[in-house]
């Protein structure tokens, strides 16, 4: 993902709740690898890092090392290993694990058969030189357990002189992988008794999928604990803790106590979904825990979640409370879109935005935009979440994750699209577009204290349904919603496709206070879609979309019930996108004309369903018109802005 961040590498962390250990400076910047999940990382006695991890096309084994964990995101990657062409260790090369055992090195993974790509087994490859990027790997074969069935994810420690393994596995008739230990009695081989440790029983274990799995093992004092993952690879997956004593009997399962909830899991206002699958480091000196995991920055998936490549390698220092737990928190946003400094359109370029909305409050402007997360550019829209960023002067962005998903409201079933946020009494209201799960495009509220939420939805069931708007013939004519609160106090909402629907609201912002009506087709001459409203002046101004591809046109009134005067183009349309979506606002003695593209100033192609927002001055004539706005590269600066 390409970075665009206007601080250094190394920030101090502030961790309010850590006890005992010494955070030194952060060293790395999240995420540390793009396309890499089940990573597994060691700090050896050479002072290097060493990383490992499942790539996505489930071929190889690759291993890279660095000084910090920071200068893992450029290390050059070493294949030590790859998959055999044909029978066992054939397919699916899965969570690759390495461990510094009597002077050798080993590396555990999974793999499938060529021939049976889920007949899923442990395997070991040995090295003796001192660097495990060098010399030669020797297969050494497949771990035994009892059973010959599905297994994965082994992890191995040492306790009082006895080497373990754990992993998981899948035993019929159980429905599901368990977690299971054993002793080791060679680096590569397993023997006794061999004990379930936990199964998924509890409901966050179960979503999707019965998993436990990815077992990672950690120490603090004499407390023993493995963490584990827990259902399906998608947001739902999160982590849970086993604990056990050091004197404990660790091959009985009555010795280790699981937490009743996960301790690792999704969060949204972070955009981080599905963190788990993780192991365990230390800074250099060996005084604060790092936990190494990977996760998702959005939630919506298409397909099978195991089949998408975008789970990234991150870390996150870990506290311990006075009675030697791990305290794990929450998962953090992603470090390299904390503050985006534009250098020019697009502004954002870690995300694909779109339809962006701006709210001016407390001397800050407010942008809530959608989420493209379109696989390529030739599908159709995919949104299923929206975003908000915030900015002193226009120019450097901070990201605050996303506030709101269309799953927040229950009676939605698809589709993010256009919305607004206003602040009335206090509070924040998000008027936002989505499908509703009875048919038909619909519009929302949801509600917050602070603009950048979290937000709720307001009311439980829609502000507009499709049936309540018949002057349009279609099912999405109910999207786009901007909203206005008057002088006097009077709150309208604008909003529609092909016909432009206006009604004012109740001052608790929920409610219609009176009939719905119609803008008269020749006030807005061609609409299409996605009306704003701004006032200037003595005068109103309605901006909207108009043809497609799509131009944005303008008509102006001296009433919010108009009539409305034509007025012509505003800008034309956007390059490399059919759509644009505008916002304008005044902030700070300027005007701005905020719209999205669809341009490739982005790590991957932009297009009509991968859109980015871009932000231009705006310029009013002296009767009040506005000049036509030209889109540029260069965008805006700071010294545009009034003190």
């Amino acid at each position: 993902m390409k970075r665009l961040v206007s601080y250094v590498l190394c920030l101090f962390v502030t961790l309010p709740l850590l006890l005992n250990a010494d955070v030194d400076q952060k060293q790395w910047l999240n995420p540390i690898l793009e396309q890499r999940a089940d990573p597994f990382v060691v700090l050896h006695d050479d002072g290097y890092y060493y990383c490992t991890a499942t790539v996505p096309e489930y071929d190889r084994i690759e291993l890279r090392r660095a000084r910090t964990l920071g200068d893992l995101t450029n290390a050059e990657a070493s294949v030590v290993w790859r998959r055999h062409s044909e029978g066992p260790m054939g397919h699916h090369i899965w969570a690759p694990e390495l461990h510094f055992i009597d002077g050798k090195w080993y590396l555990y993974f999974a793999a499938g058969r060529a021939d049976a790509i889920w007949d899923i087994r442990m395997y070991v490859l040995e090295n003796a030189s001192a660097n495990p990027m060098e010399g030669e790997w020797i297969e050494k074969g497949q771990i035994h357990p009892n059973w010959e069935s599905f297994s994965l994810d082994a992890t191995t420690f040492e306790n009082k002189g006895i080497r373990y393994l754990v992993w998981a596995q899948s035993v019929p008739p159980e429905n599901g992988t368990n977690l299971y230990i054993a002793r080791m009695d060679t680096p590569w081989s397993i023997s006794g008794e061999q004990v379930c440790l936990s199964r998924p029983e509890l409901p966050w274990e179960k979503q999707g999928h019965n998993v436990n799995e990815g077992p990672a093992f950690v120490r603090r004092g004499t407390n023993l604990f493995l963490t584990y993952s827990a259902s399906a690879t998608d947001a739902n997956y999160c982590m849970g803790l086993l604990r056990a004593d050091e004197n404990a009997d660790l091959l009985d399962p009555a010795s280790w106590h699981k937490s009743p909830e996960p301790v690792f899991q999704s969060n949204r206002a972070a955009s981080q979904f599905g963190p788990g699958h993780n192991s365990f480091t230390t800074s250099p000196d060996g005084k604060t825990t790092i936990m190494v995991y990977h996760a998702r920055n959005y939630e919506y998936i298409a397909g099978e979640p195991l089949n998408n490549p975008d789970r990234t390698m991150r870390a996150q220092v870990i506290s311990w409370s006075e009675e030697g737990e791990p305290l794990f928190g929450t998962p953090l946003p992603d470090d390299t879109p904390t503050v985006h400094h534009t250098g020019g359109n697009p502004i954002i370029t870690a995300h694909f935005t779109a339809d962006p909305a701006a709210l001016v409050y407390n001397k800050r402007v407010y942008l809530y935009t959608g989420h493209d997360i379109a696989p390529d550019n030739n599908s159709s829209y995919r949104m299923s979440d929206w975003l908000c960023f915030s900015s002193s002067n226009m120019v450097d962005w901070e990201e605050h994750g996303s506030p709101l998903q269309v799953s927040d409201f229950s009676w939605a079933k698809a589709d993010a699209w256009a919305g607004q946020v206003i602040e009335r009494d206090g509070r924040f209201y998000w008027y936002a577009a989505v499908e509703h799960a009875t048919g038909g495009k619909a519009i929302g509220v949801a509600i917050a204290d602070s603009p950048t939420g979290p937000f709720q939805d307001a009311i439980g069931a829609a502000l507009v349904e499709n049936s309540m708007t018949t002057a349009a013939s279609i099912w999405w004519d109910d999207i786009d919603p901007t909203v206005w609160i008057d002088d006097d106090g009077q709150a309208y909402l604008f909003w529609g496709n092909q016909k432009c629907y206006y009604a004012k609201l109740k001052r608790n912002m929920i409610e219609f206070d009176g009939d719905i009506h119609v803008v008269p087709d020749e006030q807005v001459p061609a609409f299409t879609e996605a009306p704003w409203i701004h006032k200037r002046g003595d005068t109103y101004y309605i901006s909207y979309a108009t043809g497609f591809p799509e131009r944005i046109a303008y008509s102006m009134s001296k009433s919010l019930e108009g009539p409305w005067a034509p007025q012509g183009l505003l800008s034309e349309g956007a390059a490399n996108s059919n759509t644009i979506h505008q916002a304008i606002i005044e902030f700070r003695g300027q005007w701005y004309f905020i719209y999205h593209n669809g341009m490739v100033q982005h790590p991957a192609v932009g297009g009509s369903y991968r859109r980015s927002v871009c932000i231009e001055p705006l310029h009013y004539n002296a009767d009040g018109t506005m000049q036509r706005v030209i889109q540029t590269s260069k965008g805006v600066n700071v010294s545009a802005l009034e003190d």
